[in-house]
């Protein structure tokens, strides 16, 4: 009985909060999901989430590309575009609310950044050095 009560007292630590810190509830992908139409696109942009269905006629990239990404998470596109200060910004007034932290693309290891690609960089370094100085002491104590 006692493992039950722990595990009662660790699932109320552990319960995700509902609201964003302005106290807007959050918004889950499901539903940003059911936002794809050219009348009404929601999609998500580094774990916020945007309602971008009166800027489709002046986004400078066209329409398409918003429908491309209506619905669903769109950071990695927003980001390899190169979008300006400005855009950033721009972005404000169309903002809903955030996801849920547990949907969030940091916690489901989905990094804008792919920092797998730098753990690999790191890691080539030492290796690289090990092997010149094995190199060399070979070299050096054979010749």
């Amino acid at each position: 009985a006692s493992i039950t009560m722990c595990q009662a007292e660790n699932a109320e630590k552990v319960a995700e909060p509902t609201q964003d810190e302005q106290g807007r509830p959050f918004i889950s992908l499901a539903t940003v999901a059911q936002h794809k139409t050219r009348s009404d696109i929601w999609l998500s942009i580094h774990d916020k989430v945007y309602n971008v269905t009166e800027y489709m006629e002046n986004h400078p990239g066209g329409e398409e590309v918003l429908m491309d990404r209506a619905g669903g998470v769109a950071t990695e596109d927003f980001e390899d575009v190169g979008h300006s200060r400005d855009a950033r910004k721009q972005l404000d007034k169309y903002e809903l609310g955030m996801l849920p932290p547990s949907e969030r693309a940091a916690k489901k290891g989905d990094t804008e950044g792919s920092s797998e690609g730098g753990g690999v960089g790191a890691m080539a370094i030492p290796v690289l050095l090990a092997a010149i100085g094995a190199g060399y002491y070979y070299y050096s104590y054979m010749m």
